[in-house]
């Protein structure tokens, strides 16, 4: 791992896309955990993250990838996420339930939107994609949530839901994300639409934290070859 104290996220961003295309996994995790040392979450996920998704994407649907890239891609992605997990506690704590509705499937977006929200302090609880507005409003319960995001590409995900979203905003704030949103004409009477902006979005949700409880120290991230005390963010 580099001991640098500054990083080039467009170099990073190039070697992570790279190695997605070489199916070279470990490249991958040890570019991000480097970028995430040094740059924080936000730079990583919106700098690096979410255009090497981008990316990948276009460069399936021009046949230049395979969908064995967009499986990959994911897999490694998680795999990080899943290292940048540490419990988040205290009385400054909030937690966050994250889901897709029914029949949208992709998720990696929201879970690295997930990801800077935790690096905000917050337990990030999260449904994945296909989720039943059952299984979202009963999690907003079980966990007493200070907040749900609803995230998905389909207008139609929102519009059928309507009255669920509207009874869910009654009990939790409710944030819904995603292209979906956009053309939605009026959103669910409660809910707030976050802005296309993950960073100005993350700062939407965190400022529900903040008028509570004021701003806590950053959780730690744990990084190959360092001590799980390093602040990260």
């Amino acid at each position: 791992m580099s001991q640098d104290t500054t990083i080039d996220l467009d170099d990073a961003r190039r070697r992570v896309m790279e190695a997605t295309a070489a199916l070279d996994g470990s490249t991958v995790r040890d570019v991000l955990l480097d970028t995430l040392l040094v740059a924080g979450v936000d730079a990583t996920v919106v700098q690096v993250m979410m255009p090497v998704l981008k990316q990948v994407g276009d460069d399936w649907e021009s046949g230049r990838l395979g969908v064995v890239h967009e499986h990959f891609v994911s897999s490694a992605f998680r795999g990080v996420l899943g290292e940048l997990r540490l419990p988040v506690e205290g009385d400054q704590a909030r937690t966050v339930v994250l889901a897709c509705p029914p029949r949208e499937l992709h998720d990696l977006p929201l879970e690295l939107f997930g990801a800077m929200l935790h690096a905000r302090w917050w337990r990030v609880v999260s449904l994945g994609a296909n989720s039943p507005m059952t299984a979202i409003a009963e999690a907003a319960r079980f966990t007493n949530a200070h907040a749900v995001v609803v995230a998905g590409v389909r207008r139609t995900a929102f519009e059928a839901r309507i009255p669920s979203l509207t009874r869910l905003a009654r009990s939790t704030p409710l944030f819904i994300a995603g292209e979906g949103t956009k053309n939605l004409g009026s959103p669910p009477p409660g809910a707030t639409v976050l802005s296309d902006d993950l960073v100005e979005a993350a700062e939407t949700v965190d400022g529900l934290r903040e008028e509570a409880v004021g701003t806590p120290d950053a959780p730690t991230v744990p990084v190959a070859g360092q001590d799980t005390g390093s602040a990260v963010g």
